[in-house]
Parts: C-alpha cells; sequence; structure tokens
C-alpha cells in the first residue's frame, strides 16, 4: 500500500499544491482506499493537513468532494481531451490506435502516484454510489462514444452498430479485468510479468487478441445480407 502522509508531505511538489488540490490528493488515496462511505472529512483534512472545515468550505461537504475526486480521476487516466483529439485524427491508423491502447494499460498498472485514480473508478465502478448517475451522464458516456469511435474505425461500421458497441465494451472489459484482479493473477500466474517489459508484452498480447477479434466480429456482419 502507498505511504499516504508521505506522499502528501514529501517534498517541493506537494507544498505547491493549492489547498483544494490537497484536499483532491488526499480524498483520491482515503476513498480508493476505504471507499465513499468509509472515508471521513476530518480524515480527509487530517492528511491533506488543512482545517477540519476545508471540505465544506472548497467543496460544500463529502459528496460534492467525491464527485470532484471522480472526475480528477477520469481525467487523469482517460485524457478525454487528448482522446478526442486522437479519435478526430484524419490520418488515424490500426498502429496508432495500438499505441493509445498500450499507454491506457500502462496508466492502469503503472506503479505512478496518481494510480489511486483508477482504483477510485474501479471501486465506483464495482459499487456504486449516489454520485454515480452525474458521473456516468457527464464523464463516462461522453468517453464511451470516443472508445466506440476507434472501434467502428477498426471493424468499418457504423458507430452506433451493436457489435461496435459490444466491441468497445470488450475491450475495455480485458483492461479493467487485469487491473482489478492483478494481485489474483499474479499468484495464479506467477510465471506472468507484469511490470517493464513484461506489462507491453501483456498489453501487446490484448490488443492483438482484441484487434483480430473486432475484425472477426465485423467479418460476420458484413456477410449478412442486407434486408
Amino acid at each position: 500500500m502507498e505511504n499516504r502522509k508521505e506522499y502528501i508531505d514529501g517534498g517541493t511538489a506537494s507544498e505547491s499544491l493549492t489547498t483544494r488540490n490537497r484536499i483532491i490528493e488526499a480524498a483520491g488515496h482515503l476513498f480508493a482506499q476505504d471507499g465513499f462511505d468509509r472515508a471521513t472529512s476530518r480524515q480527509i483534512c487530517d492528511l491533506a493537513r488543512v482545517n477540519c472545515a476545508a471540505v465544506n468550505y472548497h467543496f460544500g461537504g463529502k459528496e460534492q468532494l467525491y464527485l470532484e475526486v471522480l472526475r480528477e480521476a477520469h481525467r487523469t487516466l482517460v485524457h478525454f481531451g487528448a482522446l478526442k483529439n486522437f479519435a478526430q485524427e484524419s490520418d488515424l491508423s490500426e498502429e496508432k490506435i495500438e499505441a493509445f491502447f498500450l499507454g491506457y494499460l500502462g496508466s492502469l498498472l503503472g506503479n505512478s502516484p496518481d494510480s489511486w485514480a483508477a482504483r477510485v473508478m474501479l471501486r465506483e465502478m464495482s459499487a456504486p454510489t449516489p454520485a454515480f448517475d452525474e458521473f456516468a451522464q457527464l464523464q463516462l458516456r461522453p468517453t464511451a462514444k470516443l472508445f466506440r469511435s476507434l472501434a467502428s474505425f477498426v471493424m468499418g461500421l457504423p458507430v452506433d452498430h451493436e457489435a461496435v458497441v459490444r466491441g468497445a465494451i470488450s475491450i475495455v472489459a480485458q483492461f479493467a479485468f487485469v487491473f482489478q484482479n492483478r494481485h489474483v493473477v499474479e499468484m495464479v500466474n506467477p510465471e506472468l510479468d507484469l511490470a517493464g517489459q513484461g506489462l507491453d508484452r501483456l498489453a501487446h498480447h490484448i490488443w492483438r487478441f482484441t484487434l483480430a477479434g473486432l475484425k472477426a466480429v465485423a467479418s460476420d456482419y458484413k456477410k449478412e445480407p442486407v434486408k
């Protein structure tokens, strides 16, 4: 487990954070570890080393802070603006899409200070809180449409085609499964390297597996007679 106190207090970068950002960082670590219900505003403020009233002052309460943490987690992992620009590139290619997905898996499994972001999102999706409806409407659905556009490109089918929708779900599900069950995967398969070059090889495997599956499914639909 991360040394949360050391991360929040550790060095010049942390000292330069605004009070608001310090609270989001502290809340992210606590929500990732304990969940929304168990993490308290007092614990968050203690970890961020701010006044105990700071959560209410800056966010209007723990509920709104949690929603902001979800938004920050989504921004950190998905980089929506970059993804949107990438999906709209005129010279999009399978090679570029592969590079994107390799980077995406790395962001989920990499040992970086912002790893709480993925854990918060996965916790929310596996056990939704009241914040999920708004989060899904404003963050997840627009992102899902962009993933669908990439699947659509690979499959050569309209973006709203049912096979494309399922294909996009299949892509994301593989990444999410490996992340959410990393310790189990490593225990069952001790010979599998999930660090460094091993992670790159796994990401490449998932992409090749996905690419072949998407094209096979698309081929089946393209062979169907027009009704």
